[in-house]
């Protein structure tokens, strides 16, 4: 099932998002760029309430299975795509593309004509499934760190 984001789903989230970063990434970043990228989960109520400020703002699409949120997508009004996270246990199973799916209905319901994101050289066969391109490399650095990732569109018809 896909839906919106509902109070209660943000540690789950927070969880997909350092859980991916740090074990779906391996092939491709360090562990030092990971570490910049997804800080260690500090937990408590600091924590808990950081990711749930982000989700009240943010408004993730979720995909659901057996009652748990198995990935999330961030998708913005003027057609940004944020964070594209899965859970490890759940990678790979068509989830992401059921939320992108709904992302597109979404999109083109709204009247946008293109969709961006900043894509992780991870996550770029997954968008170039979807008919995303690459526009330019990104080098940048998160925490002084430099990291590799890609600006890339989709055009909506």
């Amino acid at each position: 099932m896909i839906r919106k984001y509902e109070p209660g789903d943000e540690l789950t989230i927070g969880r997909i998002y350092y859980d991916a970063v740090h074990q779906l990434t391996r092939d491709d970043y360090t562990k030092e760029q990971r570490n910049a990228w997804a800080t260690p989960i500090e937990g408590g109520d600091a924590w808990a309430e950081k990711w749930r400020r982000r989700c009240d703002l943010k408004q993730p699409w979720v995909a659901v299975v057996d009652g748990d949120v198995a990935g999330f997508i961030e998708f913005e009004s003027d057609g940004h795509i944020d964070c594209t996270y899965v859970s490890p246990a759940h990678a790979g199973k068509g989830h992401m593309s059921a939320i992108m799916e709904r992302i597109f209905e979404e999109a083109r319901r709204s009247n946008l004509i293109r969709l961006y994101a900043e894509v992780s050289i991870t996550a770029r066969p997954f968008f170039e499934r979807h008919g995303f391109r690459v526009v330019r490399d990104n080098p940048h650095k998160v925490r002084g760190v430099p990291i590799l990732n890609y600006i890339m569109e989709c055009w909506l018809h």
